[in-house]
């Protein structure tokens, strides 16, 4: 167990609409959009100032979302290959075909204009955001993925599989770097300046490697996440935690600076809302739950 700093009883929003496991969350740059998908086939939109649906959208399940900045596109990852690019009501503009496994990552762009999507394959696309015409030839990381995320300005996309953590460069269209680690990464991240990847590895450590090199800075353990997020200027890294709680740690330390509790079963996935001052998270008890961090 992780001898906490701190234990924030803080009440979270509970957020309840979903009927099986929500895989994934992911909240607006600006606004109030909240997105989360999961094993119900569902996506749901939520006003995350109302804690009220707005909209919601059927598919195949769901283990990835992500919301334009300007608030007007949805995107949707499912398990059977397909991304579902919504409106901001829910509503379905096109179907993107052309990935030969599971979403576990998408993207977009901060002008709006772009989406860009990872496969567990390692299978990267473009895709144009108002219309989902794919754009550019495909990429690839040389390794089936177990985990994924691309950096907020889409110049670069880690992964993790197999006892190593990969950054592939994407204007280059080339790797920059595979790091070897202890035990498999089940999460990764990359931080808003983009100069550190974090990992949650299967070992119960978190660990924050140099972007420019892929070197090992700072870690905390034990620590058992199945998904982390940076908050929007970088200083806090968000930890969803397989023992039903969600952590804070502090990036410069790496300790925990505060924990929440609420979730009843595995947490999978955890976003900040706008100001870093709100965390979501989504878990297999079924529910979104917004924690207030002040």
């Amino acid at each position: 167990m992780v001898a906490y700093s701190a234990v924030l009883p803080a009440q979270p929003a509970v957020l309840q609409g979903h009927t099986r496991d929500v895989n994934a969350v992911a909240c607006p740059v600006n606004g109030d959009l909240l997105v989360s998908g999961g094993e119900d086939s569902t996506v749901i939109l939520w006003n995350a100032a109302t804690k009220q649906k707005t909209g919601e959208f059927k598919g195949d399940p769901v283990l990835a979302v992500a919301v334009s900045p300007d608030g007007k596109r949805v995107a949707s990852g499912e398990r059977y290959n397909k991304i579902r690019l919504l409106d901001s009501t829910g509503k379905e503009i096109k179907t993107l075909e052309g990935h030969e496994a599971g979403l576990i990552a998408l993207q977009f762009s901060t002008d709006n204009k772009l989406l860009a999507s990872l496969a567990k394959d390692g299978g990267i696309r473009m895709w144009d955001a108002a219309t989902g015409a794919p754009l550019a030839a495909p990429q690839r990381i040389l390794d089936s993925l177990d985990s994924a995320a691309f950096s907020s300005d889409g110049k670069w996309a880690a992964g993790g599989a197999g006892g190593f953590v990969y950054l592939q460069n994407l204007a280059a269209k080339k790797l920059a770097w595979k790091s070897p680690q202890p035990a498999n990464a089940k999460a990764v991240a990359i931080s808003p300046d983009s100069r550190l990847v974090a990992a949650a590895l299967a070992n119960d450590t978190v660990i924050l490697l140099d972007a420019a090199t892929g070197k090992e800075l700072r870690k905390a353990a034990p620590i058992d996440g199945n998904g982390l997020a940076f908050s929007q200027d970088g200083t806090k890294l968000a930890v969803a935690g397989h023992e039903s709680d969600v952590l804070v740690l502090d990036v410069a330390s790496m300790k925990t600076a505060s924990v929440f509790k609420g979730h009843d079963r595995t947490v999978r996935s955890v976003c900040f809302l706008p100001g870093s001052q709100v965390l979501a998270s989504a878990s297999f008890d079924m529910t979104v739950r917004l924690f207030p961090l002040k």
